[in-house]
């Protein structure tokens, strides 16, 4: 792997990326890359941060332990100035819209993630069931993060059109699939998509979409059409920490927009790295 030094930092804020405390009775324990039985700290997160120069990070609820967010609005709100947590509650379960309350008013959270991606949970997406952690969080003015494949982009659709006001992330630019490159009917689907102007991509996951390894060249077509598509005001950069770190480095995700997207000006890397996502989670914060 060739030198990956990062030489761009104004602000880099890490808008994707996952810390939890150990899960030893797992019932599966290969669930994720990184195991949910290992133990990854906030203090592990905290000490990349500074190798790597990071300001400021989102903490997104893992796939576990479920609704019990505790831990990402613990770390979160003992230091606001630097972290954020996006808190995960089911829009299947009675009482969903209350619990989310409860997490951003009472536990500071700063943003919900929902995922159509697991199984189970997409029968749900964009059902009428499902407006009311909408609703909420359009009262709340919360941005919703959103796990989520190209097939679930025209329920997204109808979902924006009804929630304008709701900031909408989708993680790791909804899993391209990288071989059928930027023709495919899903792909081409979610570019049309940036017609609503409150959604937004992360542009994460390289390590994890590309069949070739850094450089992920494979991916770069995809960066393209999306920057060409939603402008840079609408993407933003995540690591998806920790589970970068055993397929690749942290480095190297940090590293790919500056070294091979050099068709990005200084601000439009200002707003990739950190500006876009600053504004979303810190912009009413004290």
């Amino acid at each position: 792997m060739e030198d990956l030094e990062y030489h761009w930092s104004p602000m880099v804020v890490d808008a994707h990326l996952h810390v939890w405390r150990s899960v030893p009775d797992h019932p599966q324990p290969s669930a994720t890359i990184v195991s949910p039985c290992s133990d990854v700290p906030v203090e592990l997160l905290r000490q990349y941060m500074a190798e790597h120069q990071v300001d400021k990070a989102v903490l997104v609820q893992p796939l576990y332990p479920g609704e019990d967010n505790s831990y990402v609005a613990d770390c979160a709100a003992a230091d606001p100035t630097h972290l954020a947590a996006v808190c995960y509650v089911d829009p299947r379960r009675e009482g969903a819209d209350q619990s989310l309350r409860y997490w951003v008013r009472e536990r500071g959270c700063r943003g919900l993630r929902i995922r159509p991606s697991v199984s189970g949970e997409d029968a749900s997406f964009g059902q009428v069931t499902s407006y009311p952690v909408w609703e909420t969080a359009q009262e709340l003015g919360i941005a919703i993060n959103l796990l989520m494949r190209m097939e679930h982009v025209p329920a997204l659709a109808d979902l924006a059109e009804r929630f304008p006001q709701v900031p909408i992330l989708i993680d790791h630019m909804a899993s391209p699939d990288v071989s059928a490159g930027t023709g495919s009917p899903g792909f081409k689907d979610l570019l049309k998509l940036s017609r609503s102007s409150q959604v937004s991509v992360k542009v994460s996951g390289y390590y994890y979409h590309s069949d070739q390894g850094w450089p992920y060249r494979d991916c770069h077509p995809i960066f393209k059409a999306l920057y060409d598509a939603y402008g840079a005001r609408r993407l933003i950069w995540g690591s998806d920490f920790p589970h970068v770190i055993l397929k690749s480095s942290y480095a190297s995700v940090l590293a790919v927009q500056e070294r091979f997207y050099t068709y990005l000006s200084s601000v439009e890397m200002a707003a990739i790295m950190g500006g876009n996502a600053e504004a979303i989670y810190w912009s009413s914060s004290d």
